[in-house]
């Protein structure tokens, strides 16, 4: 006995526009992928295990990056209010701009250990606009509603 629910079969669900939200599966796996990398980053570079921390701090910027793309494809399916999409993206435009600094002592202290206090500054004004711009976009989507499609 076959008991018919009206749905299309699965594959096609996540494709139909009739079916409104979008998958986060692929957005959260970033997420916490961005996350757990960072968090190996920073315990690397402080620890001064050099090796692992060149991989892991460009890996997390790379992966930081697909994040942003996932959930840029997840927040066009929502409605924010004005004033609270202007106050997240003040904050993750700036996390944007400072990441520049970051790599850039980065590759200054490669060459010169001088540069270890300028990149450990710029290493941690960035993690703080990071993280604020992170609690601000977790609570633009609690204030978002869904997009009716």
């Amino acid at each position: 006995m076959v008991v018919e629910l009206g749905l299309p079969p699965w594959p096609s669900m996540l494709h139909d526009p009739r079916h409104a939200m979008p998958p986060t599966l692929p957005f959260w796996c970033s997420f916490v992928a961005t996350v757990l990398l960072l968090v190996a980053a920073l315990f690397t570079g402080f620890l001064r295990r050099r090796r692992l921390h060149l991989w892991l701090g460009p890996l997390t910027m790379v992966l930081l990056a697909i994040t942003i793309v996932l959930t840029e494809e997840l927040a066009s399916a929502y409605e924010f209010p004005a004033e609270v999409k202007a106050t997240h993206l003040m904050f993750a435009k700036a996390g944007g701009l400072l990441a520049l600094p970051v790599i850039a002592t980065g590759l200054w202290l490669w060459r010169d250990p001088r540069a270890r206090v300028w990149h450990r500054v710029a290493v941690l004004l960035w993690l703080a606009i990071v993280l604020t711009a992170t609690g601000t976009g977790l609570w633009m989507f609690s204030q978002g509603t869904l997009r009716a499609g």
